[in-house]
């Protein structure tokens, strides 16, 4: 997977960058949020894919890309495309963008990931330029990813290039110039030997910086078919599955000895005690000093 110094996201000349999540050591996917205020939004050529999501706000927006002239009303959920490399010379809002959610997906291991997924000559592939319109799991992955922009979760990091992945597929083989079938099927839940693998990686590196695709690569899949297979063999989510194992382990921790919580926290890959406290409470339903006091 390409890290952030790989990704470029487009380059706007008026609006405010509500927040971006540079910094959060995502693998494979740069997200920001955007507020824009009604008039041009200049040219804009993004290196990788970008894919916008409104949330807030209606307007008419007018834009012209890969020779295309488009007028398209927008309001939230409302999905917009422009392939890598697409220049788009014009862009003009009648309104107000109140936030939007732009994520960028590089393009070659979009390409060569993904592809390999479905079956499709890369040669042959073009992602559609393409706006104003409504696709609900676009939609939910663009919610899930602002979700995690402000609030990240042990195990985030798992759940946002799970998604990336999902995305990836999602995106060539519905907006893109290939005929529309289902996404590929999961080909099975993980057998035994190769779960019990991923299962020993997971509990040996639980305060480590895990990936979707280092835990695929024990399993000897895609990202994209490995969170698939990992959840139909456990009913669980990889990132969510890593984050009560976490807590798991500060429990056995808490009870077995008297470290500070701050060692604690760090031993179970959270980024701090106050981290620790808040994802401890919301599982648990008590903090970490109370669970504590009580098994003490």
């Amino acid at each position: 997977m390409v890290g952030l110094a790989g990704i470029g996201r487009a380059k706007y000349t008026t609006g405010t960058r509500l927040g971006t999540s540079a910094g959060l050591g995502w693998k494979g996917l740069l997200a920001e949020r955007w507020t824009h205020s009604e008039g041009d939004l200049g040219e804009v050529e993004p290196r990788d894919m970008e894919v916008i999501v409104q949330l807030r706000g209606r307007l008419h927006v007018r834009r012209r890309g890969d020779g295309r002239l488009e007028h398209r009303d927008s309001g939230p959920g409302s999905v917009w495309l422009c392939p890598a490399g697409v220049r788009e010379d014009m862009i003009h809002l009648y309104g107000k963008v109140r936030e939007s959610v732009h994520l960028y997906l590089p393009a070659m291991p979009l390409s060569a990931t993904a592809l390999s997924e479905i079956d499709a000559d890369l040669r042959n592939v073009a992602v559609q330029y393409k706006g104003g319109f409504r696709d609900p799991l676009v939609e939910r992955v663009a919610r899930a990813v602002r979700a995690e922009m402000l609030d990240p979760a042990p195990g985030g990091k798992l759940l946002v290039e799970t998604l990336a992945a999902a995305l990836g597929v999602h995106i060539l083989r519905q907006h893109a110039n290939l005929e529309h079938s289902p996404l590929p099927s999961v080909r099975g839940a993980l057998d035994c030997r190769r779960l019990q693998r991923v299962v020993d990686f997971i509990e040996a590196r639980l305060g480590e910086d895990l990936t979707i695709e280092a835990l695929a690569n024990e399993a000897c899949l895609s990202p994209f078919h490995f969170a698939r297979a990992f959840k139909a063999a456990t009913g669980t989510a990889p990132h969510r599955y890593l984050l009560d194992r976490r807590i798991g382990q500060a429990r056995v921790m808490i009870s077995e000895d008297r470290l500070p919580l701050s060692e604690i926290a760090n031993a179970c890959g959270f980024s701090s005690q106050a981290h620790f406290t808040r994802w401890f409470r919301r599982i648990v339903g008590v903090t970490p000093g109370v669970y504590r006091a009580r098994v003490g």
